[in-house]
Parts: C-alpha cells; sequence; structure tokens
C-alpha cells in the first residue's frame, strides 16, 4: 500500500509540473514550488532600460492592502526580533563572529558588494520573515554595501504594497532598493514555455547591475558595483540571515562560481529542488525510475559516494547544478553576459533554467558549483517549523567561533564537468546528454 501510495504521488507530481508546463505545486500548507518562488521573485528590474515590454516601474497603489496592514508588515520586517507582529519563524537573534570578515567594518571601496535578487508573486504569507532576514543581513554587511532588486508580479495579497513602503525605508537606511513588476505569467497556460519565462524574470531582476548610457544598458558592471560584487538570489522562502551569510560565506572563501542551499517540502522530509539539481556524477540527487515516483526521495546522493559522504557529514561538496531556493553568483558574469538565465535551445534537452546555467558556466570554465547541506529553507513558516527541527539551523552543524573555514570544510575542485548528465523533460522519461 505504501509504494502504490507513493507512485500514485508521483504521478500525481509529475502531471502537475509538466503537463502545462508546471501548474505550480502547493501543499495544503501553501508550500510554493520552486517555479512560483522563482516567479514572485521576478518582479524588479530598475535602472536598466527595460528588457520586454511587459516590465513596468510599479507604482503603490494600495489596492489590495490598507495602509495600516502595510505599515504592520513593514514595521514587523524592520523590527527583526518582533515575531509577534506577524506570526513567523523564529531565527537565532545574533550573527556569529564566523561572518566578521563579510562585514563592512573590515572596510570597503565604497562600492555596492551584495546584490539580493527576488521575484515574488502573492508572498505576503512569508515575506515578513524573508525581508526581516535580508534587512538584517543588509545591517550586518552595512546598508551601503548592499542593494535590493525585486521584480513583483500581479500580486493581488499586497505583497507590491508592503515593497514599495518597505523601498522608502531601505532607501532612508542608505541602501539601495530597485522595485518593478512584470505581467509575465509562467502560468498562463499551454503556448507558455514556463522555463523561458521563469528565465526572462530572473534576467531582469538582474538587470540594475549593467551600467547605463544615454543608448541604454551595457554589457557591462555598473560603476557602482564593486568588481567582486556577489548576487544573492533568493526565491520566496523562509530564511534566516546565518542562512544568506553562510552561503556567502562559503562561496567567498571557497571561491566558488555558484554556491546553493537545500530546500524541502513536507517538514523537512523530502528535498524540493529535485529537477533541476545534478550531482558530480551527472544524476539528480535522488533516484527517479521510469514511473516517474519519488519513492527513492530519502536515500540522497544514493550515486555519488563522495557527495553522500560529505553530505552526510554537513559538510560542502561540489555538484554538476543545483538550486534549493538560494543561489549565490558571481555578478560580473551576468553584467558582461558571459552567462545568463535562458531555456533550452532547439534540439538541446529540456531543462530548467538553473541547470542550464550550470551547462553555461562550465563551459566558460566557471563549473566550480558548490551545495552547503548546512542551510536548508522551506517555502512556509509552518513547513519552516518541521524543516529546522528535522535539519536544523546553520548553527548546529557548523563551528561559527571562527572567521575562516576548516580544513575538512575545505573542497577539492574537479574542473571537469560528469561524462554525461541526466536528461529529465518529464519525470519519467529520463535519458543522458552531453554535460556541455
Amino acid at each position: 500500500m505504501v509504494a502504490a501510495a507513493t507512485i500514485a504521488f508521483g504521478l500525481w507530481f509529475l502531471t502537475m509540473r509538466f503537463q502545462d508546463f508546471g501548474a505550480r505545486w502547493k501543499q495544503a500548507v501553501e508550500i510554493i514550488s520552486h517555479d512560483d518562488v522563482i516567479e514572485s521573485n521576478y518582479a524588479q528590474p530598475s535602472t536598466a532600460a527595460s528588457e520586454t515590454s511587459s516590465e513596468k516601474e510599479a507604482k503603490p497603489s494600495n489596492v489590495y492592502m490598507s495602509s495600516d496592514d502595510v505599515e504592520r508588515y513593514v514595521g514587523s520586517i524592520l523590527e527583526f526580533g518582533n515575531d509577534v507582529a506577524i506570526n513567523r519563524t523564529v531565527c537565532p537573534s545574533e550573527i556569529s563572529y564566523r561572518y566578521s570578515q563579510l562585514s563592512s567594518m573590515h572596510g570597503g571601496n565604497g562600492k555596492i558588494k551584495y546584490f539580493f535578487a527576488l521575484d515574488l508573486y502573492q508572498s505576503a504569507g512569508i515575506i515578513s520573515r524573508l525581508m526581516s532576514s535580508i534587512v538584517e543581513t543588509m545591517r550586518f554587511l552595512g546598508p551601503e554595501n548592499c542593494a535590493i532588486s525585486v521584480v513583483e508580479g500581479r500580486s493581488e495579497d499586497g505583497t507590491y504594497e508592503i515593497l514599495a513602503a518597505l523601498k522608502e525605508r531601505i532607501d532612508a537606511m542608505g541602501g539601495h532598493f530597485f522595485l518593478s513588476s512584470s505581467d509575465i505569467n509562467p502560468k498562463a497556460g499551454k503556448d507558455v514555455d514556463r522555463v523561458q519565462a521563469l528565465a526572462k524574470l530572473r534576467n531582469m531582476a538582474l538587470l540594475p547591475l549593467k551600467s547605463v548610457t544615454s543608448s541604454g544598458s551595457s554589457d557591462k558592471l555598473g560603476e557602482m558595483y564593486s568588481s567582486d560584487a556577489v548576487i544573492i538570489f533568493v526565491n520566496d522562502i523562509v530564511v534566516c540571515p546565518e542562512d544568506i551569510l553562510e552561503l556567502v560565506f562559503q562561496h567567498a572563501n571557497q571561491e566558488a562560481h555558484m554556491t546553493c542551499a537545500f530546500d524541502w517540502i513536507f517538514n523537512g522530509t523530502t528535498f524540493y529542488d529535485v529537477w533541476v539539481s545534478r550531482t558530480l556524477v551527472g544524476d539528480t540527487f535522488f533516484e527517479i525510475p521510469h514511473d516517474g515516483s519519488w519513492s527513492y526521495s530519502k536515500d540522497l546522493f544514493w550515486s555519488d559516494p563522495d557527495g553522500r559522504r560529505r553530505y552526510e557529514a554537513k559538510k560542502p561538496f561540489q555538484v554538476y547544478s543545483c538550486w534549493g531556493g538560494m543561489v549565490t553568483l558571481d555578478a560580473a558574469s551576468f553584467a558582461d553576459d558571459t552567462v545568463k538565465f535562458r531555456a533550452s535551445d532547439p534540439g538541446e534537452c529540456y531543462m530548467g533554467e538553473p541547470t542550464l546555467l550550470a551547462k553555461d558556466l562550465y563551459r566558460q570554465g566557471l563549473g566550480k558549483v558548490l551545495a552547503v547541506p548546512a542551510v536548508n529553507v522551506a517555502y512556509s513558516d509552518e513547513e519552516a517549523v518541521g524543516t529546522r527541527a528535522l535539519r536544523g539551523y546553520v548553527g548546529d552543524h557548523i563551528d561559527q567561533s571562527r572567521p575562516s573555514l576548516a580544513r575538512d570544510e575545505t573542497v577539492q575542485w574537479q574542473s571537469a564537468p560528469p561524462a554525461m548528465v541526466k536528461c529529465l523533460p518529464n519525470f519519467n522519461q529520463p535519458s543522458w546528454t552531453s554535460p556541455v
């Protein structure tokens, strides 16, 4: 009976994810899937010229939320320790010494080093914890060293109104907040290539990175950014400052090109982003058999012994591709169009935009892709409680008393990609394809 139920679940999930390019999977407790997260995170190009006619400067309307409620949300975001005004997940109250090297007290060049990118849709349910953790991280890193770019799209729950009010407060703090909106709908129907739509939204959120000339945006990093600026791309997840900082810390100290968290559903029991994630042997993080079921979802990294050993020890390790709800990336590679988010080309295996991004990074000799099992996130406050109980906080796995990598944390990078990579246009149609 259990096996039959598992198979039925896998088939149901497959239908939801692919028959119409993905009616987004939501659990009863409002778990938002990877694509929904991206869609919501895609809502804001700004300084640069518009990429599509569907992008527009957002203007506050207060149509979907009263001014009093907007202020209540914004107040909760700015008061990191106030978990009562808006009921939300509790995060550690202090930021550890481990991340001191990242903070503004160690000096800077007066330019933006940390660029938060989000695409947000219908995100009022998690926006308090999400944005409060980002703002608290900015305070630690120095607001003047940080920028937020949010593309909001079609929300009818007050998401835009909250962001518009928050923008004023962030600007007053000395930070930089780019806010725009888009009517691109990755779930518009069978005539819409969902991955292509999501890729457009992701790229829109990164537009403010580009320098702007009289003829429009150029293919180079804007002068306001440090040459080693880092993108922190965040889905609509429940996250704490230490999650963000640990990802940035690993990215910098491991000299990675792409660094990922782990995202979970069903109270932390099931890894979510399996469709876009591949191990260093080219396989999915857990086996998906020909029936498309998730029967083996608990058997992570079964075909990658080295990855599995480090995963179980909660040590970072190299993979081919990942996303996991939050990633860090080198900003310059996107500003100069070395890489960008995209959909599959004709004749190319149909993959998600994070997998294709990793493929393009490898093509450019930028294949240091890192998964960090100490960073675990969820898609609702309710789910985050179970996920934290089962997977722990960063501080449960990491010695945060020293501002450097422990010897056993250091990754020995493999320069070559896997010989082949699992192609999974549908969960029940696996094959193998070239990694580059």
